[in-house]
């Protein structure tokens, strides 16, 4: 089933530009675009939602504050090739109604991940086309209903990406583990007495390992369009809440395919040199 809107956060952060090679870009673009993605419920949901949707996008970029593929982002401190920023993450509400393992429980509302990021490039090549760099992101979690935005726990998520350019296709992969606290994971695992059935006992979430995180994304700029995909694997072998009810499989995906054109931009531009 394709659903519209819910997607299109996901899509933005798919579709926009990342700085790979020094280069100068636009201080802001704005256009519209289509796309298609694919998302597990949950990290060990075996059911999934596919998202459908056309949509407006705006990209800013300046030297301490940008919202681009990587979501929004803000410099605090930068330092040789050492960087203390602050970045974004979320996921994507649920209906319980429409999930059978998590049938008769409250609904997952959106839930956005943010906080600092200590960043330290461990290499780059003269060019600036290829470099691999160590991310230390540790986020607070915010579930938000409605107008009622309540704390979640927090979210540790230490990965290593390459990032690089082949014949005109920018490309990254990610990898690294993820933890999370106890209320973090009781959002997803945790089983009350109350919603215990014969088929899903009751289960209190512990914190700790969460699973290993695999991503990998593409884009090509042709003119004015540009052409993104992403996939994503999560795998949950050998997590702390592994042996909850609500885990049916050890595999996460998500994955996705954009077109967005470009229709204005400021004649000012900004080099793309320093990435964050």
């Amino acid at each position: 089933m394709m659903k519209l809107g819910k997607g299109l956060s996901v899509l933005l952060v798919l579709l926009c530009s990342h700085g790979i090679a020094a280069e100068e870009l636009p201080v802001w673009e704005a256009g519209v675009g289509v796309g298609a993605l694919t998302m597990s419920h949950y990290m060990g949901a075996d059911q999934s939602t596919d998202y459908g949707l056309a949509y407006p996008y705006m990209v800013y970029r300046s030297e301490y504050l940008r919202a681009d593929r990587k979501g929004l982002r803000g410099k605090l401190f930068q330092r040789d090739d050492l960087q203390l920023s602050v970045s974004m993450n979320f996921s994507l509400p649920v209906d319980s109604d429409d999930n059978h393992t998590r049938e008769g429980m409250p609904d997952l509302d959106p839930l956005i991940e943010f906080g600092p990021s200590l960043q330290y490039k461990m290499f780059q090549t003269n060019d600036h086309r290829h470099t691999v760099t160590l991310e230390l992101p540790m986020r607070a979690a915010l579930v938000i209903d409605g107008l009622d935005i309540s704390h979640q726990g927090w979210v540790a998520n230490p990965e290593v990406t390459y990032a690089g350019e082949f014949s005109n296709w920018r490309h990254a992969i990610s990898a690294g583990p993820i933890f999370a606290d106890h209320r973090y994971h009781e959002y997803y695992y945790e089983v009350d007495s109350e919603y215990e059935t014969n088929e899903r006992a009751s289960y209190a979430a512990k914190a700790g390992y969460t699973g290993a995180k695999l991503s990998l994304s593409v884009r090509r700029q042709f003119g004015d369009m540009t052409v993104a995909g992403f996939v994503r694997y999560v795998n949950l072998n050998g997590a702390a809440n592994e042996d909850s009810p609500l885990v049916k499989v050890n595999d996460y995906f998500a994955y996705g395919i954009a077109i967005h054109w470009r229709l204005a931009k400021s004649s000012r531009t900004i080099d793309l040199t320093s990435d964050f």
